[in-house]
C-alpha cells in the first residue's frame, strides 16, 4: 500500500490549528461507571479551546459507533476519537477505514475508557483523562498496522478456541456483576476450562502448517488483550506483520498452571506453545469456530488473516510517561 502522509505532515506543523479540522467525538455511554457525559463535555471544553467546537455523538446499540463513524467520515470528519473501550475503537475503526479517502484523511484518537483498554496500553495512551485530553491536543502522529479477516478489520487481537468461549461468557454477562477487565475475563476463564473442548483446526501462513487439535490460536497485532494479559509478547503493531500464537492441546492442570505466566509473556515457554511471525494465515477446522477480535465476534472458520500494514494514524503521546 503506497501511503502519502503530506495531509498529516501539513495539517499538524508546528502544532498549528488548521481551519479544515473537524473534530468528532464518539462515546460509549456505557463506559466510565456512569460519568461519561461529564467527561465527554470535559474533553469536549478542552479541544473548543484550542481546536473549534467539536461533535459529540453518543452509541446507542452495538454496531452504531461504526455507523457514526461512517458517517462522520463522509461529512468531513478529519480528527475521530474513540471515548470508551477496546469493542468501542474496533467499530470506529471499521467506520473510518471503510469510509475514507486515503490512509492519512482521518486521524484517530483515543480517551482508554473502556472495560478492557488494551490498544492504548501497547501504545502508552494515558488513562488518566487529563494527560489522555493532552495527548489529543499535542501527540504525534503514529502509523500502525491493522489486522484483517474477511471484511472486518482489528487493532489488538484475534483469537479462536478457548479464548473466544471465555469471550463469548463474558459477553454473555454471566459471573459477578462487580468484576470487570482483568478480573472478569480470569473468572470466566475459570468458568469456562471444565467444559471446553479442544477443537481441530488447520493452519497455513507464509512460513508454515498446522494440523491438529489445538487450546487456542492467537492472531496478534499487539501483545496485550484480555486487559493486559501478554499473550503475544514478541508481535509489534507497526511491524508489517502479525504473531501466531499457538498453544496446543494440553490438559487442563497445564492450563491452570500456565495461566497466571501469560501476564508477563513467559508461556512461550511452554513446550505447548510456539509463536510465529505471519503475514497472511488460512484458517480451516473440523466444524465452524467463532472467531472474536478486540473482545468483539467478528468472523467463523473457514476464514484468511491479513495484515495491512500502515494503515490507521493514532494520536499517541511524545514520550511513554504517566501511561496506563
Amino acid at each position: 500500500m503506497q501511503l502519502n502522509h503530506s495531509h498529516l505532515l501539513t495539517s499538524r506543523a508546528g502544532g498549528a490549528t488548521k481551519p479544515e479540522e473537524r473534530w468528532v467525538l464518539i462515546a460509549n455511554p456505557i463506559s466510565g461507571k456512569g460519568r461519561q457525559d461529564q467527561l465527554v463535555h470535559q474533553v469536549a471544553d478542552h479541544l473548543q479551546k484550542a481546536r473549534g467546537t467539536p461533535k459529540i455523538l453518543w452509541t446507542a446499540r452495538r454496531g452504531h459507533a461504526e455507523e457514526l463513524a461512517a458517517t462522520a467520515v463522509r461529512e468531513g470528519a478529519t480528527h475521530v476519537v474513540a471515548i470508551g473501550g477496546d469493542g468501542t475503537i474496533h467499530e470506529i475503526v471499521n467506520g473510518i477505514v471503510n469510509a475514507r479517502t486515503s490512509v492519512d484523511s482521518v486521524i484517530l484518537g483515543i480517551l482508554p475508557l473502556g472495560t478492557c483498554n488494551d490498544l492504548a496500553r501497547e501504545l502508552k495512551i494515558p488513562r488518566k483523562l487529563s494527560s489522555g485530553i493532552q495527548t489529543l491536543l499535542s501527540g504525534r502522529v503514529r502509523f500502525v498496522d491493522l489486522g484483517k479477516v474477511g471484511e472486518r478489520y482489528f487493532t489488538t487481537v484475534a483469537t479462536l478456541g478457548f479464548d473466544t468461549s471465555v469471550s463469548q461468557y463474558v459477553a454473555s454477562g454471566a459471573g459477578p456483576g462487580f468484576l470487570s477487565g482483568t478480573m472478569k475475563y480470569l473468572y470466566g476463564a475459570l468458568a469456562t476450562l471444565f467444559r471446553y473442548r479442544s477443537v481441530r483446526v488447520h493452519l497455513r501462513s507464509d512460513n508454515n502448517e498446522f494440523e491438529g487439535p489445538v487450546f487456542l490460536a492467537a492472531i496478534a497485532n499487539t501483545s496485550y488483550y484480555g486487559g493486559g494479559m501478554k499473550i503475544a509478547p514478541t508481535a509489534l503493531i507497526d511491524d508489517g506483520g502479525l504473531t501466531l500464537c499457538l498453544v496446543r492441546q494440553m490438559s487442563r492442570m497445564e492450563v491452570v498452571r500456565m495461566l497466571p505466566t501469560v501476564f508477563s509473556g513467559k508461556h512461550i515457554r511452554h513446550p505447548k506453545v510456539s509463536t510465529s511471525f505471519v503475514r497472511r494465515l488460512e484458517v480451516t477446522s473440523s466444524e465452524p469456530v467463532a472467531i472474536w477480535a478486540d473482545g468483539e465476534p467478528i468472523a467463523r472458520t473457514p476464514a484468511t488473516f491479513q495484515v495491512v500494514p500502515h494503515s490507521l494514524p493514532l494520536l499517541v503521546p511524545h514520550g511513554g510517561t504517566d501511561c496506563i
